[in-house]
């Protein structure tokens, strides 16, 4: 199978990007770039016996982009992109790391990155001010459950940036197609114990994009699958879909998974979100809810029901202020509520 597999990429990469005519046609360019992201943030929330909760906190995410790119006289463009974290206290000092070949006839690329289903997709719904990648307001509330809601609408939940193949084709018609495969859903390098972690997981997706006067659509659907260890765990099956819609300056959208982890307990997770935009201003509503259903009879499915109204400023080109209000209820599996809610501000800069 590993051989197989091997052969296949040599071939693809054979025939379609070092065909012996391929030469660089231009000098490889490095661009540097990256972002800043400071948020403060308050929030009341239930709290158990003996607890006492700071209502108050910060979070800070920076990380520093490059990228070498070149152009080969075929017309294939040969990217290499690395992003590294610069927080301090963080195990990982890097976050994505990969080469891409972009071709006429779709895009090959390895290294540590989401899936092509997380690259499809992007943000679930519109965020005024917080992204994808920012789920600050859940960890400002303590979670009371075993529900996930960071990345719940993509594969990227299952698999981070873990490392991996990715062939996307190119656009036709509005429709595409693309797979990734991830030898472990977690990170690691040479060979993989299937006995002891998961392995062979695989994420594919399809999208189509089309346009009518005064605005666009997208829709996109994805099916994941991850082998489990040999105890029974880690293993996932998903699948999920997503649409959205722009008019004017307006844009509305919404996402739904279903996940099955192989040790039972069905998860589903759904979310809608509208976004308005004019000028500098921006604004933006989002509601996501996540349920898990318990394995054993006597206890209830634990839930979690989330509700952000974000706005934002633009003070010039990469630089934004943004508020954002948050509430939240949460279900565990003796049916207890916790109850909480804030508000968070902050800054983030791009260069």
């Amino acid at each position: 199978m590993r051989r197989c597999l091997a052969n296949i990429v040599l071939a693809a990469l054979g025939a379609g990007v070092f065909s012996t005519s391929a030469q660089s046609a231009e000098a490889i360019t490095l661009s540097v770039g990256g972002y800043t992201n400071q948020y403060f943030f308050v929030a009341d929330q239930d709290e158990a016996a003996g607890e006492n909760y700071n209502a108050a906190g910060l979070f800070s995410d920076t990380r520093v982009e490059f990228q070498g790119r070149t152009i080969l006289d075929n017309g294939i463009v040969i990217r290499a992109y690395a992003r590294l974290l610069a927080e301090a206290g963080v195990q990982r000092n890097s976050d994505e790391v990969y080469i891409e070949a972009v071709t006429s006839l779709g895009r090959i690329r390895a290294g540590e990155k989401s899936g092509v289903n997380t690259s499809t997709i992007g943000d679930p719904v519109p965020q005024a001010f917080l992204s994808v990648y920012d789920e600050v307001v859940g960890d400002a509330l303590v979670p009371r459950t075993g529900v996930v809601l960071r990345d719940a609408f993509t594969f990227r939940r299952f698999t981070g940036n873990s490392l991996g193949l990715t062939y996307q084709s190119p656009q036709i018609y509005g429709f595409t197609v693309g797979v990734s495969y991830h030898p472990s859903p977690t990170s690691g390098e040479g060979p993989i114990n299937n006995t002891l972690v998961p392995n062979n997981a695989v994420d594919v997706t399809a999208g189509y994009n089309g346009y009518f006067s005064g605005g666009s659509y997208r829709l996109a659907a994805g099916y994941f699958r991850s082998s489990a260890n040999a105890s029974g765990i880690n293993g996932y099956e998903a699948w999920n879909v997503s649409a959205g819609l722009t008019y004017g300056g307006w844009e509305f959208a919404g996402a739904y998974m279903d996940a099955l982890p192989s040790t039972g307990g069905r998860e589903t997770a759904w979310t809608v979100g509208a976004f308005y935009g004019i000028g500098p201003f921006q604004l933006s509503a989002d509601f996501r809810s996540a349920k898990k259903k318990t394995a054993l009879p006597a206890l209830i499915d634990e839930r979690i029901d989330r509700a952000t109204l974000q706005t934002a400023y633009k003070v010039r080109p990469g630089i934004m202020l943004g508020l954002a209000g948050f509430y939240a209820e949460q279900e565990d599996s003796f049916g207890v509520s916790w109850n909480g809610g804030g508000a968070l501000g902050g800054v983030t800069v791009e260069f």
